[in-house]
């Protein structure tokens, strides 16, 4: 049977949506080292009425996830729920928690197969008999030595009744509520504040408890009470000594809320007199190294954050990761140096379009997911792999096609002025696109800074922010589409274009090769392996479309060569995302725990300072080349000589896949994405340096931590 143009319209969409259900991930939903979902504690929703649904988890032996308060490190399960219009939801409950200590440092957490119920109420209005879908989206950070952050889609379908029913899990559930701290039992503890820091809690509402095995407070905020130090009990009058968290500045409340554990009870005390950890500061404070010109922008307010985003987007230019995609710009441009005015302007307009659209696209799905309470941070796009293998697929057969395997376009030769004109004014707008979603991730001079500040903005004008950084990016080949004289003292096209184009082919290759060291980073050798089995076929389908898909071939021939193309870079872009995530997945729990270097933890920060030692963390990403450059000088034998020299542990943060952990040290030290430097003293002083670095620069930021009177090293 012969493929029509028009069959084609459907079977490709059909083959691509065919592969993309195969690969969804069944319920309930498998991750690393638990099985999670979500279930209900009824079989039917009568309307009006509160019902309760469960997040269960099921851990293997020794892993944990953690509690609302985490204690001294880790992150509680967030859940972001979709239901109809009229539903409410509750807060998750959580279990009675257990202490985990583990190099010094105390964790709250939950082990085996915990039950985390939400109520739900149902509107009034709803009609019997409807099916009610409900969707949550959770993510959760498991910990055993090594923690590692997931996530889950996770779907329940519910008919509306006249009356509940009783479902299967309604025992789970009847056990969840029995695991939970015992609340309305009269128990209270007022508080006092002493010397050094010290709380004493007064018990009341209980018998005499000091012959229970075990008297422990948890506090539910976290910063509130130091979950570290010691806590006493002591007698006549029954009280609990405990120690308020370093971090702590707020007046002290009559009662702090949490739970009391005597033994094997936990009570609920003081649920409505939460202190409100927000005022206190969440980490010690940083001695910035942001002065001069910048700091008096960003005094400035607004009007400086604007100035400083242009600035900032107009160096991404130069920034080494945009160049592949500005290479191709330049090829444009000689390609059109015979234009007129009008069509300049057009194309100037049309990639300005496109990268300044691409920038408040990109901060407005950041904003969307951090109000969703997901800590991410700007560059987040790069820790997808399905995004870094498109990246890479997308600039791979591009390279294909500049160095001649193959032509794009072939067949718009002859045709309509118009419709080639319209085409070109797409391809100006997609290059746009390109270079914003490329050069995003570079937090090149002046971007930190404006972006850390950015996402922290009310979402309007934090938009405007990346807006106007996009612009900065563009206005170098909008300030050429409106002087097009300025072109036209470029060489005029001709042979030596080919030679050109070839080597603009070669730079795309060395992008290719930087996305794969990414994915290698991340997925090992068994990422990078199917990295290059999805390009070979990508070199496959482009050699079979250079070969049959020529305009000297027959229009049947050609077309056919065109579907097959397009299968085989769509098929093996599918299977490789597949396999590539697995790869990550597989490769997430291994950390380097000895030597210079070591992988950075809030344990490991927390162990080191109490043992005297300071510590400076390296906050990177393999897709970040600022990053990476800074490597050279950090790593030298200079600065491993100086760090011996002061007594400092190097640690290294890596961002290159998603850590909620990490997005959140950068948003509390002003940073929306990576680098970030941190040398943190055993005192609590936090030197931040600057983005870009040099030997004379650490050297400096170093001595004068130790040395405020140091004098500047050249």
């Amino acid at each position: 049977m012969r493929i029509t143009p028009f069959m084609k319209i459907f079977i490709i969409p059909l083959v691509c949506l065919l592969a993309l259900i195969g690969a969804a991930p069944a319920e309930p939903y498998s991750g690393h080292h638990a099985t999670v979902e979500l279930l209900a504690e009824v079989s039917e929703i009568i309307p009006g009425q509160t019902f309760h649904l469960g997040l269960r988890y099921e851990l293997e032996p020794h892993w944990h996830v953690y509690w609302k308060n985490a204690g001294a490190s880790g992150l509680a399960p967030e859940v972001e729920w979709e239901l109809p219009e009229g539903f409410e939801v509750g807060a998750l409950e959580f279990p009675a928690p257990t202490r985990f200590e583990l190099s010094g440092l105390v964790s709250y957490a939950h082990e085996g197969a915990p039950l985390f119920i939400v109520p739900v109420t149902a509107p009034k209005d709803l009609p019997v008999g409807q099916a009610i879908t409900i969707r949550a989206s959770a993510f959760w950070l498991i910990c055993e030595d090594v923690c590692i952050a997931d996530e889950a889609e996770l779907e329940l379908t519910l008919p509306v009744g006249e009356g509940t029913l009783p479902d299967e899990n309604a025992a789970l559930f009847a056990a969840a509520r029995n695991a939970q701290p015992l609340a309305d039992f009269g128990v209270e503890m007022s508080t006092r504040q002493g010397e050094g820091g010290l709380v004493e809690m007064t018990i009341s509402g209980l018998d005499s408890i000091e012959d229970a095995e075990e008297v422990y407070f948890y506090a539910e905020a976290e910063g509130v009470i130091d979950p570290n130090a010691e806590q006493i009990l002591l007698l006549d009058p029954l009280r609990l000594q405990v120690s308020l968290d370093k971090t702590y500045s707020s007046d002290l409340p009559e009662t702090i809320a949490g739970v009391l554990q005597v033994g094997d009870a936990y009570y609920v005390v003081g649920s409505d007199a939460a202190p409100q950890p927000e005022d206190a500061p969440s980490s010690p404070p940083v001695a910035a190294e942001t002065k001069g010109f910048e700091q008096r922008l960003l005094d400035l307010g607004p009007a400086g954050w604007l100035i400083l985003a242009f600035l900032g987007g107009f160096i991404l230019n130069i920034m080494p990761c945009v160049l592949p995609v500005l290479s191709l710009k330049v090829f444009s441009l000689l390609k059109h140096t015979g234009q007129s005015r009008g069509q300049a302007v057009l194309h100037g307009l049309a990639y300005t379009l496109g990268v300044v659209a691409s920038f408040v696209a990109l901060a407005g799905v950041l904003f969307a997911l951090r109000a969703a309470g997901q800590w991410i941070g700007w560059g987040y796009q790069l820790q997808s792999p399905g995004f870094t293998l498109g990246l890479a697929v997308l600039f791979f057969v591009f390279g294909l096609n500049l160095l001649g395997v193959f032509e794009i376009g072939a067949g718009l030769v002859g045709a309509d002025a118009k419709i080639s004109q319209r085409n070109d004014l797409l391809g100006s707008f997609g290059m746009g696109i390109l270079a914003a979603v490329v050069g995003a991730p570079c937090m090149g001079p002046l971007v930190a800074s404006v972006s850390g500040l950015a996402i922290q903005a009310p979402v309007s004008l934090g938009l405007l922010v990346f807006g106007v950084m996009g612009l900065g990016l563009a206005s170098p080949f909008l300030f050429l589409a409106i002087f097009p004289q300025l072109v036209s003292k470029l060489p005029k096209p001709g042979l030596w274009m080919e030679t050109f184009k070839q080597i603009m082919g070669f730079l795309l290759m060395l992008a290719v090769i930087f996305l794969a060291s990414v994915i290698g980073s991340a997925g090992g050798t068994s990422g990078m392996v199917q990295l290059l089995l999805v390009l070979f076929v990508c070199a496959l389908a482009g050699w079979i479309y250079g070969r049959w898909g020529a305009l000297s071939k027959p229009k049947p021939t050609r077309r056919n060569a065109l579907l097959i193309t397009v299968l085989l870079i769509v098929g093996s872009f599918v299977y490789g995302v597949g396999q590539i995530e697995q790869a990550y997945a597989d490769s997430t729990s291994k950390e380097k725990t000895d030597g210079p270097w070591a992988t950075w933890s809030p344990r490991r920060v927390e162990a080191e300072l109490a043992a005297g030692r300071s510590v400076f963390v390296d906050f990177t990403a393999t897709w970040c080349l600022i990053c990476q450059a800074n490597k050279i000088p950090l790593r030298s034998a200079e600065i491993e000589a100086l760090f011996a020299q002061y007594n400092i542990v190097s640690l290294e943060a890596d961002w290159t896949l998603r850590d909620p952990i990490i997005a959140r040290v950068l948003e509390e030290n002003g940073r929306a994405g990576v680098p970030l430097y941190l040398l943190i003293q055993p005192d609590g002083t936090t030197t931040q340096l600057p983005q870009n670095l040099t030997r004379g620069i650490i050297e400096n930021a170093v001595k004068k931590a130790f040395d405020p009177s140091t004098e500047k090293v050249l």
